[in-house]
């Protein structure tokens, strides 16, 4: 949600300077709003009546003059009075004077204990054909073209004119370096190149520096000729999996021993692989899955097969189970060693899996203490009996979930092959 601050009045309004007050009351939940402040506005923070009397102090990420913006240093402000009436306290405040744009946050503390908290954001200024000429967000009319499809760069310029006489003042470019085996847009083969789609059809050197500069030329000329100015994205972590840089530091991509959560979602994937190549030979021709698959009745015939045959040989479920009876050992070998618990405390509700961090088959496990505790107050083949009654619950649930993700990546599968091949 988007907040509007309080304008000063103009008769408390400095020459050639806005400024807007914003006041914190104890109760305001103001970390669901975001406030907008134009860049050169001066921002004045006042207390309600509700922290008037308080030691309040307040603080923010937005940097002194001349300091890098660091975003989590928050630094304290100073209070000030206005002249009138400083005895009263009526017109203390803080103030911010927002120079540079971007998003800052701010919180206060009360007695030391930290209190309500928020987001500014001071609007960039966009400059059209003049320097002076200030285009306000609000007035951004703008269109997106894939920079992938506009071809070689001396081609650029009769494709974007067209934006502009349709009366649009941004342009909105995909990512201009080369893109990956897939094509996508935002799949980068190399983030620190320019595309060689773009090289102009005369030839040239221009890889590197002389790509951009040819850019920007055309991106200055938008502006200053036709007051259109052009926005890109940066994109640091879409990278192709044909990358260069990928293969030289493997690291930085998900695996499966940086990243052992994905250990069922990679054997999944890999199954459907090796079923998708199975079905494209014919092997399921006799099961009404054909190698084109062009009717309801192959896509019904499709599901049956996922259900049936290829998704329960991967017994997904046990990645995040319990082994119940080498927990129950070690359960025994508890109570053989300390006792039952004279007192029952805490309820069976208590006692959950707790995820095995390798994600390994059956390698969760559920805390032993807290169920020494939950079984107390009876005989030992009791509480025992109990416990595996429990983990048996415990890890049903587990399994009906599995089935669940299971049944919904069927739905997407299908979805995908009737849009692709029915649609």
């Amino acid at each position: 949600m988007t907040g509007l601050l309080q304008g000063t009045p103009s008769g408390r309004m400095a020459a050639g300077r806005q400024i807007r007050v914003l006041i914190l009351n104890a109760t305001d939940k103001l970390d669901r709003t975001l406030f907008r402040v134009k860049k050169g506005f001066e921002l004045r923070f006042k207390l309600g009546p509700s922290l008037a009397a308080l030691p309040v102090e307040i603080l923010t990420n937005y940097p002194e003059a001349g300091q890098p913006f660091q975003r989590h240093q928050f630094r304290p402000l100073s209070w000030h009075t206005g002249g009138h009436n400083e005895g009263d306290g009526g017109d203390k405040h803080c103030s911010l004077h927002l120079k540079r744009a971007g998003s800052f946050q701010f919180y206060y503390t009360c007695s030391g204990e930290r209190g309500g908290c928020g987001a500014v954001v001071v609007d960039p200024e966009l400059h059209g054909r003049r320097d002076n000429e200030i285009i306000s967000l609000d007035a951004i009319a703008m269109q997106t073209l894939l920079a992938k499809c506009l071809g070689p760069l001396n081609e650029w310029e009769k494709q974007l004119h067209v934006a502009k006489e349709t009366g649009y003042n941004m342009i909105h470019l995909t990512p201009l370096q080369p893109l990956g085996s897939s094509r996508s847009c935002y799949s980068l083969a190399d983030q620190l190149e320019i595309s060689p789609a773009f090289a102009p059809s005369g030839g040239g050197n221009w890889q590197g520096e002389n790509g951009w500069k040819a850019v920007g030329s055309i991106v200055e000329k938008m502006r200053k000729e036709w007051g259109v100015l052009t926005v890109t994205d940066v994109v640091y972590n879409h990278t192709a999996a044909n990358s260069e840089w990928l293969k030289d530091t493997p690291e930085c991509a998900y695996n499966l021993v940086n990243s052992p959560h994905l250990r069922p979602s990679w054997l999944l994937d890999r199954a459907i692989w090796h079923f998708g190549l199975a079905v494209a030979e014919g092997a399921y021709a006799d099961r009404g899955l054909p190698s084109k698959i062009s009717s309801d009745e192959h896509l019904q015939a499709l599901r049956k097969i996922l259900d049936e045959t290829i998704f329960p040989p991967l017994k997904l479920w046990m990645f995040f189970q319990v082994d119940v009876n080498a927990t129950l050992k070690r359960f025994k070998d508890l109570l053989n060693k300390e006792g039952v618990a004279a007192k029952s405390s805490g309820s069976p509700n208590d006692l959950v899996i707790v995820q095995d961090p390798r994600f390994q088959r059956l390698t969760s496990s559920v805390s032993l203490v807290k169920a020494r505790q939950v079984y107390g107050n009876i005989s030992k083949e009791e509480a025992v009996s109990r416990f595996e009654q429990h983990l048996s619950e415990l890890n049903k649930g587990k399994r009906q979930e599995t089935a669940s993700h299971q049944a919904q990546a069927v739905n997407c599968i299908l979805g995908t092959v009737a849009y692709e091949r029915l649609a």
